[in-house]
């Protein structure tokens, strides 16, 4: 206790004693008040500046005091308001210091949010109501101890992180909220944006530069009025600001959000996405926190990759250009790959497996994950269509460098994806393309199931295409269609209303496409339906044709392993006599691998001209003597 409150205190009970003899004297007791409200360097000063109290609210917590610390002095308020234990009522409070009876020109001082509603107990708008300054608020005024200072663990920036350019602008911001905040005018500070996109790092730096202390809280959802008075009570004697994190967004939370805003007077609040429409009568406003620009991105693997063994030829060029994420993400793909790795040097695919792990990637049923088993040895094509497929590749790879380092981001503001379309009769190699496309650039591939995307309801074929893009960008991945003309029909005249719809599903789906800074490959067999629009905004349109006699030799000779025990094939046959697709020629092999392998033998004609009929009969094609040639005695 200060000498100065240690006099003051002294005086009142002396003055105590003179009103219980003769009443009120006016030069006492505006004396007295002055000594307390004068004791500004004093936990007492700090608790009137700090809850901004009113005489009448200072004159009670001085009596508070008095009747709290002294025998005599509590025997003496006893005396006077018939209050036992250290409480005092309004009527004593309003009758010793300003000589009044009523209560009445204090009521707006004796409410549940007014600084005696927060630092006493038993706190009613009644003569009589005995109030008890609580326990934590007691020793702090006698003993300047904070409470328990454990309780509320003052955050410190541990590190140094790179700082981004939407951080920079949001602390400037922050900056500004905290220094024309005003206790009597509760705010909300939302601080949107991604998981781990810095928010608290943001508002931590912010709240630094003021000079304060940042104090991260979760709230309990079993935490009652009560707790939060008494939290916003430290909060405020601290001289800490809360950020809270408010990724939930229940009625219950908004509700204990506004509290703790109009307890304390400000609040951060670390959000996902708005909250304004459920703190409806609390002011507040919204700052958004954006993804990190591809150099940006590029800086942060760099930085945030120092704690750990990295691989020689790590690109983190190539990492930024194929994964749009922020801080809190690499961080957890990091440790992700190090899991993987059980501890050791990390290399491109344990980093990008790593990526992948750490990502929430279901898209239920309206898409499927593929692992890709192809690579460019398998794959027969054009010699321009491989050459677009490896440009597509080095495109995603060097999007870094193009974008960031020679400045076409400025001259793109959207549409950086790699876009494709793949057109070609069935069976030509679309599929294994795009899988061989995703184990060049060690990305995931989603296949998607139009079947349950497509819907006959209006804005249903939006949504689940709406959904499908969030999802992959929380994991960039390549989304493959599969029959895109489905979606991607040329647009029509509108006779009727589903021509209307079914346009604006087109237009939807490029939309997002454009939107979407992965890669997304878009297959057809009818590539003449697709709209010209649409193919103009398409970054690449690989052809993959129906193989020529000189391609289906290498077909045929790349379709058995080198493991596969193979006896005399006769290819010049093969190729002269059947025109066959990549995929029947794939499929033909294995047939006749598993028929060679029933008999414990090696594979020959007769076991690929069965698998040859076999093929025919599927898609319920004759398979003649004269189609068979010599070799059709060998057919059973």
């Amino acid at each position: 206790m200060t000498e100065n409150l240690r006099s003051a205190l002294s005086q009142l009970n002396g003055y105590l004693a003179e009103f219980a003899e003769s009443g009120y004297s006016e030069n006492s007791a505006e004396n007295i008040l002055a000594l307390f409200e004068a004791d500004d360097g004093s936990p007492f000063g700090r608790v009137l500046k700090c809850f901004g109290c009113s005489s009448f609210e200072a004159g009670a917590l001085a009596l508070g005091i008095l009747a709290s610390s002294s025998v005599e002095a509590a025997k003496n308020v006893e005396k006077l308001c018939g209050a036992r234990h250290g409480a005092v009522t309004p009527s004593l409070v309003g009758a010793v210091f300003f000589g009044l009876g009523d209560i009445l020109p204090f009521v707006d001082s004796i409410q549940a949010y007014s600084p005696l509603g927060r630092l006493f107990s038993g706190v009613a708008p009644r003569c009589d109501a005995a109030m008890l300054i609580k326990e934590s608020v007691l020793d702090y005024l006698l003993c300047g101890t904070l409470f328990d200072e454990s309780f509320l663990p003052r955050a410190e920036l541990d590190r140094e992180l790179v700082e981004l350019a939407s951080q920079r602008l949001a602390e400037k911001n922050i900056i500004s909220y905290l220094e024309k905040s005003n206790p009597a005018q509760p705010f909300v500070l939302q601080l949107a944006g991604e998981q781990g996109s810095g928010r608290r790092t943001c508002a931590a730096r912010a709240v630094s530069q003021t000079g304060r202390s940042f104090i991260p809280l979760c709230l309990s959802g079993e935490m009652t009025d009560e707790d939060i008075t008494e939290l916003s009570v430290k909060l405020l004697l601290s001289d800490c600001v809360p950020v809270v994190s408010a990724d939930g967004s229940s009625e219950r939370f908004c509700a204990q959000l506004r509290r703790l805003a109009d307890e304390t007077g400000f609040v951060i609040a670390v959000t996902e996405r708005s909250l304004s429409d459920r703190l409806a009568g609390t002011d507040t406003a919204v700052i958004r926190l954006s993804p990190p620009a591809m150099r940006e991105s590029y800086q942060l693997w760099q930085s945030l990759s120092s704690s750990h063994n990295i691989a020689d030829g790590v690109d983190f060029a190539e990492l930024a250009g194929e994964f749009e994420m922020t801080a809190g993400a690499i961080e957890k793909a990091l440790r992700s790959a190090y899991v993987l790795s059980d501890g050791g040097t990390l290399d491109s695919t344990d980093i990008k497996n790593g990526c992948y792990r750490s990502f929430d990637a279901d898209m239920g049923d309206k898409a499927v994950r593929i692992d890709p088993v192809f690579s460019w040895d398998d794959i027969v094509l054009p010699a321009q269509s491989e050459r677009l497929l490896r440009d597509a590749c080095e495109q995603v790879r060097l999007s870094h460098r193009v974008f960031d380092g020679w400045g076409f981001a400025r001259k793109m503001p959207y549409g950086r994806g790699v876009s494709m379309i793949f057109t070609g009769p069935p069976g030509t190699g679309k599929t294994m393309a795009a899988q061989i496309v995703a184990a060049e650039l060690g990305m995931e591939i989603y296949k998607i199931s139009l079947a349950n995307v497509v819907s006959k309801y209006i804005g249903e074929t939006e949504k689940n295409l709406n959904d499908i893009f969030n999802k992959a960008k929380l994991c960039q991945c390549i989304l493959f269609f599969d029959e895109a003309d489905v979606l991607f029909s040329k647009r029509t005249e509108v006779r009727e209303a589903n021509d209307k719809y079914s346009n604006m599903e087109s237009a939807f789906l490029l939309q997002k496409i454009e939107e979407y800074n992965g890669v997304v490959i878009l297959a057809t067999n009818l590539v003449q339906n697709f709209d010209e629009a649409f193919k103009r905004r398409m970054r690449f349109i690989v052809d993959f044709p129906f193989p020529d006699a000189a391609r289906r030799r290498e077909m045929w000779q790349k379709a058995f392993p080198a493991q596969a025990p193979t006896g005399y094939i006769d290819y010049d046959f093969l190729v002269e006599r059947f025109e066959l697709s990549s995929s029947n020629i794939r499929n033909i092999a294995l047939h006749s691998a598993f028929l060679a392998a029933a008999e414990d033998g090696s594979i020959g004609m007769k076991h690929v001209m069965e698998a040859i009929r076999n093929e025919y009969a599927k898609s319920g094609k004759a398979f003649t003597k004269a189609e068979a040639g010599e070799y059709f005695s060998e057919l059973e």
